[in-house]
């Protein structure tokens, strides 16, 4: 709301201080626009579109410690 005068200002110097609110104006509005809308809703949707695929080969769910107990009580076992 502090930019609206220099974009509707008046007067001498007048092009330069729409020049400069308009800028500031738009790259503040386009800043916000992306950092609450955009970007939150790319990570929504890459996130859906990761969940339930591996990034590795035969990857594993659990910390390597259970997974090491697991093997060991397997082991045991037999």
């Amino acid at each position: 709301m502090g930019l609206i005068p220099l974009v509707v200002a008046t007067g001498a110097g007048a092009i330069g201080n729409r020049t400069i609110g308009g800028s500031a104006l738009g790259g503040m509005l386009i800043g916000t626009i992306m950092g609450v809308i955009i970007i939150p809703g790319l990570y929504y949707i890459f996130a859906n579109l990761a969940e339930g695929r591996h990034l590795l080969k035969d990857e594993i769910d659990r910390p390597l410690s259970e997974e090491f107990e697991h093997k060991k009580t397997k082991e045991e076992n037999d």
